[in-house]
């Protein structure tokens, strides 16, 4: 029996219920895994974005999609697992005090990182292994003619992975890079975690990089509006001059929850306070909800934003969510598709029971 495995989606319903077949652990992999099957990864290739928009996908934790009239890029895309740092070699680690850390990975991955035939670019705002991951790398490196575009701490470990030189690009703070439709302005970042980690970069490698090596943040200047996309930087007064620099509509910054003795991640009043640094008019929050050791519900951010400028919005997206800019500007809180447009009363098959 010939049974097709997959729509757009996910698996066929026929699969379960017609097939009467042998399953190995690859078939369930193969056909269980990403969950969302290649759904956003269609979408993202297949939309045309019109003038005046932009399209963000948020894929959970740190990642993003980014599509505008004439590019499609990711940024920190994170396709790996659970993981386990250690102090030797880890900034996490180090600036706790803890010999191992155990991240454990709570949102689904919702695309298919090999199934793209076209990325632009992946840019990687530092070389923490959910941020340059390797699964990301290695899959667009032999699907897609992206090019690589990080700080210099991120390209010795690109370089380490074998990455050709040409599809490398090396950027630092105050550098611009242009494309057809808009300018990517680098800029400068605060992640301390970032400059003390070393794991990845190349054997005998001394640790005496600056945060400009370290960690970058990346601005996307649209014809919709700019896009502040800040990694996992943390609240420094430094922001403030970058939005001096800058003209900020939609700011994405993580934050998370930090138990007694970390600084991890940005609490909700410090996301706020780069919000205003930036003089941005929307600030998305990402990274809170995808470890369970900073995990954190993002009602903190909004009540914060609420209480001290309540000019300034907050999305909180979903992973997967499709956010539009600046169409979807004040929707507060995404809510997943429920398909009713496909509901047609005609055709539905229901029973009307007599009562007597």
């Amino acid at each position: 029996m010939n049974i097709k495995k997959r729509d757009e989606w996910g698996i066929l319903e026929a699969t379960y219920m017609l097939s009467n077949r042998e399953i190995t652990r690859e078939d369930w992999l193969e056909e269980c895994f990403p969950p969302w099957g290649t759904y956003i990864n269609r979408q993202m290739e297949e939309t045309e974005v019109p003038k005046g928009k932009a399209y963000l996908w948020w894929f959970g934790g740190p990642s993003w999609g980014m599509k505008t009239p004439s590019e499609l890029f990711l940024i920190d895309n994170y396709a790996g697992p659970s993981m386990v740092t250690r102090y030797e070699n880890s900034g996490d680690c180090q600036s706790t005090g803890a010999d191992r850390l155990h991240w454990i990975r709570l949102n689904p991955q919702v695309i298919d990182i090999w199934k793209f035939n076209r990325m632009d670019a992946l840019f990687i705002t530092h070389h923490h292994a959910d941020h340059c991951d390797i699964y990301t790398v290695k899959a667009l490196l032999k699907t897609t003619q992206a090019k690589f575009i990080g700080p210099k701490m991120t390209v010795g470990v690109l370089k380490g992975w074998g990455v050709p030189e040409d599809r490398i690009v090396e950027v630092k703070p105050g550098d611009k890079l242009s494309f057809k439709s808009m300018e990517v302005v680098v800029e400068e970042n605060f992640d301390m975690n970032a400059l003390k980690t070393t794991v990845g970069l190349p054997k005998g490698t001394k640790n005496t990089f600056t945060m400009a090596d370290a960690a970058v943040s990346f601005i996307f200047n649209t014809d919709a509006g700019n896009f502040a996309f800040l990694g996992d930087g943390t609240y420094d007064n430094g922001f403030f001059g970058v939005g001096q620099r800058n003209k900020v509509d939609v700011t994405i910054l993580n934050m998370g929850h930090n138990p007694a003795g970390s600084n991890d991640k940005l609490t909700p009043f410090d996301a706020y306070r780069i919000g205003k640094a930036l003089n941005t008019k929307i600030l998305i929050p990402d990274h809170y909800e995808n470890w369970g050791c900073t995990y954190m519900e993002p009602d903190q951010l909004e009540i914060t934003v609420k209480q001290n400028d309540p000019k300034m919005k907050t999305v909180i997206l979903k992973p997967g969510a499709l956010f539009v800019y600046p169409d979807d500007q004040d929707i507060g809180r995404y809510k997943y598709p429920d398909w009713q447009e496909r509901f047609d009363w005609r055709k539905a098959r229901y029973t009307l029971e007599k009562h007597y």
